[in-house]
């Protein structure tokens, strides 16, 4: 059964705190105080959770603890874990927890940040047995800032096979709608109470639904009456429950009659069933509705389009929705795709639409995606929605028929099956273009490693298939790669394993077939060149695909070799970082770096003013003036593939132009250069 609950005992203690002398303790009046206890179930020997309200009146700080003792009676879970226990304040904003502990039957929990006193906490413990005696027990709570306990009393009754005071049909539940997973309006009631059992203002009403699948994440008081009157304070206490405070208007009623108007957000079960029933409890007594009967969804199955049907194939899905309530803007919409499609784990809000219109907030949690229409979205009843290809769906990888499930503001809608054809083998792709690169070319120097696949023959699905980097002997490869240092199209891997001097690299998204797919290794993965300088040849692979897709040779050069990166203000040498004057920077693809690189970095001899700058190289003259595209080499006029700049005071030189004429290379990978001889 649903909530038990005795009124908390705040006024009568407050009024006896007036009415005493004046030469009571002063501290008692800063004491905790007890709200309100309630339990999921009042019948022994039950096992359940309870929830304690009650209103600190001192500070806690991190590290403090809350106390919360049961009689003997009970049994406490020995093992009862943080994932048991949940603590919110009364603005239902969740506190945190760092541990909890039981001695005895006494639960320890300890907070994890500042509370303020004067706040109102909503404490939660599950896995409480309760005694095998039916009688009144007291529960009691107090804080590290406490040195007593405050307790409140709740009644625990007779098992289910013995007698109640709860009936089957002690009233009527009149939903709006009895078509499964419609919004509705629902009034509960009238019916009286028993027992001479009357309304008192601020104590509870407990409602318990027959489903899970009812209820919003919260409710309005200004969309509940209870006989009439809108209540103090409704709250949802979990997936099928709500607490209603009985307002003063009510006081003193010998009857009840709930009303909950259709803005509540309540809907119909999405199960049809002619069975389900609402229960109320009022002052320890149970109370059942006559059953009621849900019946089949009345909403058209909608058709799914495929841009490609073929089995693990990239596609997009278009889907038109008939919807039996206006959708409007600011409107959350969730969308399940069967369990053999591959979703991304990262969509961006231009690859998903609603009737042409981008949507926003999109989210995704394994098969189901998440979004909301757009502020401004034109009010209709019906919802085209599209995934466009390029977010990166695909069909499952088994052929078969599928169906889709879209979730409309709180309402369900089904699509009609769709078919899946047979699995699609590799196809031929082209890697001739693919390329591999280290950030790094010198010797025994730590380099990060790009791959570019131009396209994969067999989609690789997330989690499963893998990508194999396979260097030659003489890299230093670690035995053990982080997997936030390998990315594979922006996003870390799932898992990167390392096998000799091969890297097994595990992507945390689906790769389709016939799509790049971009590997990064950065440097700090702790792969280090050969020692050797020479040509070495990085092979690829992949889990779906049988031979080498493809591989492309890396030169490292001698130890002396310079490194830069394209707008970093230094460059490495022998292991040695020196500072530039002026971060290397590229002009129409041409990169300037500073006169004095050539002087620190590669030995030349140089002279510059603001205006001119002068370099010689051996046998090679080199002059060349700010603001120009020509210089003079060796008497001759040579047109530059950029004009000399003056950064710093510095003039900048084009380096392509220097290195080709002092016999020097330059390799590039991805904003890093290596220059060497």
């Amino acid at each position: 059964m649903n909530k038990s609950v005795n009124k908390g005992i705040s006024v009568l203690l407050a009024t006896a705190v007036l009415a005493s002398p004046v030469m009571l303790e002063p501290k008692a009046a800063y004491a905790l105080s007890i709200e309100d206890v309630s339990a999921d179930s009042t019948r022994v020997d039950e096992e359940t959770e309870y929830t304690i309200e009650f209103e600190i009146n001192k500070d806690l700080s991190s590290g403090d603890s809350i106390f919360v003792r049961f009689p003997s009676d009970y049994s406490v879970d020995k093992k009862l874990k943080k994932s048991d226990v949940k603590l919110e304040d009364d603005d239902d904003d969740k506190i945190s927890i760092d541990s909890v502990s039981v001695s005895k039957n006494v639960v320890e929990i300890e907070v994890d940040e500042k509370i303020r006193k004067g706040t109102v906490l909503t404490l939660t413990i599950d896995n409480i047995t309760n005694p095998e005696d039916k009688g009144s027990y007291e529960i009691e709570v107090k804080t590290s800032a406490e040195t007593s306990y405050k307790g409140e009393k709740i009644t625990i009754s007779k098992s289910s096979s013995s007698s109640s005071s709860s009936s089957k049909g002690d009233f009527e539940a009149s939903p709006s709608s009895k078509n499964a997973e419609d919004s509705i309006s629902l009034t509960l009631g009238k019916f009286n109470l028993s027992s001479k059992s009357k309304l008192k203002e601020g104590k509870y009403i407990y409602v318990n639904f027959p489903s899970k699948d009812m209820l919003p994440k919260s409710i309005s008081k200004s969309d509940v009456k209870v006989n009439g009157y809108k209540p103090d304070y409704v709250s949802i206490l979990d997936s099928d429950s709500i607490r209603i405070e009985i307002p003063s208007g009510a006081d003193g009623d010998s009857y009840i009659k709930l009303e909950f108007t259709s803005s509540a957000g309540i809907v119909n079960p999405s199960k049809p069933d002619k069975y389900y029933s609402f229960e109320i409890e009022y002052d320890s007594k149970e109370y059942k509705s006559k059953d009621v009967e849900i019946t089949n969804t009345s909403n058209t199955p909608f058709t799914v389009s495929l841009s490609d049907s073929a089995a693990g194939a990239r596609t997009s899905y278009t889907f038109d929705v008939d919807l039996s309530n206006k959708l409007g803007s600011n409107a959350e919409i969730e969308v399940e795709f069967p369990s053999g499609v591959t979703v991304p784990p990262v969509l961006t809000s231009n690859s998903v639409t609603v009737n042409g219109a981008q949507v926003t907030n999109v989210s995704v949690l394994g098969n189901k995606v998440y979004f909301r229409t757009p502020y401004g979205f034109t009010s209709t009843n019906r919802a085209s929605i599209k995934f466009a290809f390029e977010g990166y769906l695909t069909t499952p990888r088994t052929a078969g028929t599928y169906t889709v499930t879209a979730k409309i503001d709180n309402k369900t809608y089904k699509s009609k099956e769709f078919q899946v054809s047979g699995v699609t083998p590799p196809v031929a792709v082209d890697n001739t273009l693919a390329t591999v690169g280290l950030t790094r070319a010198t010797a025994s120097t730590p380099a990060g490693i790009s791959i570019g696949i131009k396209a994969m023959g067999a989609p690789i699905v997330r989690n499963q298939g893998f990508i194999e980097v396979v260097l030659p002997v003489g890299f230093r490869v670690p035995a053990y790669l982080p997997a936030n240092t390998v990315t594979v199209n922006g996003v870390a891997a799932s898992f990167v394993g390392v096998r000799g001097q091969n890297l097994i690299i595990i992507p945390a998204q689906d790769i389709p077939a016939k799509t790049v797919a971009q590997v990064n290794i950065a440097e700090t993965a702790g792969i280090v060149n050969p020692a050797t300088p020479g040509v070495y040849s990085i092979g690829v692979y992949n889990s779906e695909e049988r031979g080498l897709l493809f591989s492309r040779p890396a030169t490292i050069v001698a130890l002396n070799g310079v490194s830069f990166k394209q707008s970093v203000a230094y460059f490495t040498k022998a292991g040695k970082t020196t500072g530039l004057a002026v971060a290397p920077y590229t002009v129409n693809g041409n990169t300037l770096m500073p006169t004095t690189f050539f002087r620190d970095a590669l030995g030349f001899s140089i002279s510059y003013t603001k205006t001119t700058a002068k370099v010689v190289s051996g046998n090679t003259v080199m002059q060349f003036k700010v603001g120009s595209n020509v210089a003079t080499i060796n008497g001759k006029n040579v047109t530059l593939p950029a004009a000399v700049q003056l950064k710093n005071n510095v003039p900048t030189l084009p380096l392509k132009t220097i290195t080709e004429r002092t016999g020097y290379k330059i390799i590039y990978v991805n904003g890093n250069y290596t220059v060497y001889k």
